[in-house]
């Protein structure tokens, strides 16, 4: 995802699998801090959890969350 990209409301995934697996990786963006150009944000995970990532560390999601 592209810093400039972010946006409050937004509906986000991982990219690294690692971290968290299934539909655990989709969240939506709930703040986003530091320069336009290079955000950290931090994002609220379908199991409730908040977690802080980097713009790039996440992918926007296209349509359907849950497929």
């Amino acid at each position: 995802m592209e810093s400039r990209e972010a946006r409050v409301g937004t509906q986000v995934r991982l990219l690294d699998g690692g971290k968290r697996n299934g539909k655990r990786r989709v969240g939506t963006v709930e703040r986003t801090y530091g320069h336009p150009d290079y955000l950290a944000m931090e994002v609220r995970f379908v199991d409730g959890g908040t977690e802080l990532y980097w713009h790039h560390e996440l992918a926007k999601v296209e349509g359907n969350a849950s497929s």
